[in-house]
């Protein structure tokens, strides 16, 4: 069973599909919208999976007014509420996320600021959600940068900096800061590499070849192939990537 370490300053984590498993109700409810409208959910789903809701209504169903992003807030709402019920953590999703807050130089005790972030082309209704339920043991990091903070969405980095970046004075890291980046989607693995971050695809929603054409460094099936060997204060994350997928 092959193994790879490699050291980080501080993750970054996609949130549908990366941690918690939302590809049936994402798909549920966007085939509710295209039958009111008659689009073909095929054609959408080839795209949509990682993407910004506000992005797929402007592509596919130019008719509706969205410009107060109030048809993204109805459609990710519905999600949240109709069909939470089908969303399920990431196998191995929990466990990294708490192995992340401890220091492993001091017998595990809490660090005492999270080193890890969300970014997500979630609006803040849904990715709140997930972590008021599905994550909600885990707790809302203080750093989570959704599709309503950006102006741009994935395959844009402007998510990914902004978050590096506020982790970066978070912890005060003058040099160069490492991030590494997890994402399901092809569109994610771009932003992560476009910011210089080494990217770990997890196949949740698009097969493995699409995650390597994109760029990802490694792709697992899911997070239980991810663990922490090393945190602590004052250095860096040492991640070991357990049995990765071959491309």
């Amino acid at each position: 069973m092959p193994s790879y370490d490699f050291d980080t300053d501080v993750c970054l984590f996609d949130l549908d599909g990366t941690l918690v498993s939302t590809i049936e109700a994402s798909e549920l409810t966007w085939t509710d919208l295209c039958k009111k409208h008659g689009v073909d959910p095929k054609e959408l789903f080839k795209h949509s999976h990682g993407a910004r809701s506000a992005d797929m209504l402007e592509r596919f169903f130019p008719q509706l007014d969205n410009s107060q992003n109030q048809v993204t807030v109805a459609l990710e709402k519905q999600m949240a509420d109709n069909y939470v019920s089908t969303v399920k953590l990431v196998p191995g999703a929990e466990n990294l996320l708490f192995a992340l807050d401890k220091d492993t130089t001091n017998k595990n005790a809490k660090l005492h600021e999270r080193k890890w972030a969300i970014v997500t082309s979630g609006t803040p209704y849904l990715a709140f959600s997930w972590f008021n339920n599905i994550l909600k043991d885990v707790g809302k990091p203080d750093i989570f940068v959704t599709g309503n903070d950006v102006s741009r969405g994935k395959p844009d980095p402007m998510g990914y900096q902004m978050a590096q970046d506020k982790l970066a004075k978070l912890w005060n890291l003058q040099s160069k800061v490492q991030s590494v980046v997890f994402e399901d989607a092809p569109i994610g693995i771009k932003a992560g590499k476009a910011i210089g971050a080494i990217t770990v695809g997890i196949t949740t929603s698009y097969p493995k070849e699409r995650l390597f054409e994109a760029g990802a460094d490694y792709v697992v099936e899911d997070l239980t192939h991810v663990t922490v060997v090393k945190n602590s204060e004052t250095g860096k994350i040492t991640l070991r990537v357990t049995d990765p997928l071959n491309k």
